[in-house]
């Protein structure tokens, strides 16, 4: 549990594309000639029946944070990077460039396996996919208190930390979509889901109240928190207590994991929800649910925190071993416990999209407004402006420009569709980022989605997509 602390802080402090939000590029909203746009509306159809190229089908990582990463590094006169805690970074500087919540937001998606055809007045799918998910929150307090410490060597000084959250999901889904066509103004869909969890992670501290007796130079911590991880194979270690005055008590000392018992550690159902409507031959107007669902983990460990008093002298050192150092001091700050709780559920971050498109032109061109939300501890929301503009037999592109509370940005999406083969490359929501100098480190919130999939389409293109 030790360890959390410290991947928060090497999360929140790097530049890298890891694995966000969307099972596939949002770019493709308004493309029909996209194999699996399905998955972001189940209304929405692709022109011909498909068959994914295994493992390649959609692949999709990305990252989303409200702070930049010039926030925690800076450049020093000779030529290196500084981390936030080196003596030589203004704390008053630092301190007033963060957020009172700071949060990132990480996805994946992969496509293992996904077909479609056009039967029954519709559209059908099947897939299996694997996502995973994780998401940090730490509050501008507690920056503070590693920052500075001891605020005066007279007066006591107190942290009031509140809201302290991370959370990680893998879950691979098996589903089965139908989009039925009504009559010429409305379509409808449905997809449901088995789910099969293979990990999840749910810390909560809800409060770490820090008061220093400058007398006694001694620490008083008291702290609120809960914790569940769920991995078949994963178990807890603890070491009993004595403290010098108090009754003995268990507290958790690590973790190990046995990979050979790695397996299926709970298992769940969900359901996208979806509508299109043309009240006009140019103009549709649709909206989705998605992810409406749940796992039940049985493989899981619960933990709640010990509230304890220990010894702290602040952190200022700025060397290599400042990360190493921060989490030494937490793991002696927030002690855990195991409790019983042998089952936990946890809800999937369901989604909302709404997205109108008109088009001119034969279809050639048309523009697309998408709002996207998704719900959870860390909610990120997004408005999408796209022009798209179509070669219906031989490419497809879109370009778009977004607003979310994590940042603005723009994005584009090239789908190469002659008969036969599909391949989109996309950069949806390419960071429109504000850089130091020479080292071009982001210093401002951004967001950034990468995708890429191959597909083979076969049968004739289906007429509902024409205007």
């Amino acid at each position: 549990m030790k360890k959390y602390i410290k991947i928060v802080l090497v999360l929140l402090c790097i530049a890298t594309i890891a694995p966000v939000n969307a099972q596939i590029s949002k770019s493709a909203y308004f493309l029909e000639g996209m194999p699996m746009r399905g998955k972001l509306n189940p209304a929405l159809s692709s022109e011909y029946g498909y068959v994914s190229f295994p493992f390649l089908g959609d692949i999709n990582v990305g990252v989303s944070s409200n702070v930049g990463v010039g926030t925690f590094l800076y450049p020093s006169g000779d030529g290196e990077l500084l981390n936030f805690l080196s003596p030589d970074v203004n704390s008053k500087e630092f301190l007033g460039s963060l957020k009172s919540q700071n949060k990132m937001v990480t996805n994946l998606d992969l496509s293992i396996l996904s077909f479609g055809f056009h039967k029954w007045n519709g559209f059908n799918t099947f897939d299996v996919s694997l996502h995973a998910a994780a998401g940090v929150q730490m509050p501008k307090d507690i920056f503070e208190f590693l920052k500075v410490g001891r605020q005066s060597v007279t007066d006591p000084t107190t942290y009031q930390i509140r809201d302290i959250n991370m959370n990680a999901i893998g879950y691979v889904d098996i589903a089965l979509g139908h989009s039925h066509k009504i009559n010429d103004k409305w379509n409808v869909g449905v997809k449901l889901k088995g789910l099969v969890g293979i990990a999840n992670a749910d810390i909560n501290i809800d409060k770490m109240d820090i008061t220093m007796d400058n007398i006694t130079s001694q620490w008083i911590i008291e702290s609120k928190g809960t914790g569940n991880v769920a991995l078949k194979g994963l178990m807890i270690e603890e070491e009993q207590v004595t403290p010098s005055n108090g009754e003995n008590y268990s507290k958790v000392d690590g973790v190990d994991f046995d990979d050979s018992q790695i397996g299926v550690a709970g298992g769940g159902i969900a359901v996208d929800l979806g509508v299109t409507y043309r009240p006009i031959k140019e103009l549709e107007i649709s909206a989705s649910v998605n992810d409406l669902g749940f796992i039940c983990w049985k493989h899981n460990k619960a933990v709640e925190t010990i509230s304890t008093g220990v010894v702290y002298d602040g952190i200022n050192t700025g060397n290599d071993e400042d990360f190493d150092v921060i989490d030494d001091e937490f793991s002696k700050m927030i002690e855990f416990r195991e409790v019983e709780k042998p089952k936990t559920t946890s809800m999937l971050k369901a989604s909302l999209n709404v997205g109108a498109e008109y088009s001119f032109l034969n279809n050639a061109i048309s523009l697309g407004v998408l709002s996207h939300t998704r719900f959870g501890k860390q909610t990120y929301a997004e408005g999408m402006f796209a022009v798209n503009f179509r070669a219906k037999k031989i490419f497809m592109m879109s370009l778009n420009g977004t607003v979310s509370n994590m940042g603005s940005s723009f994005g584009t999406l090239l789908n190469l569709c002659p008969k036969g083969f599909n391949l989109f490359v996309a950069v949806d929501c390419f960071p429109a980022l504000k850089v130091t100098p020479d080292y071009y480190i982001p210093v401002n919130k951004f967001h950034v989605n990468a995708s890429m999939g191959l597909s083979f389409t076969f049968g004739k293109r289906h007429p509902h997509a024409d205007i």
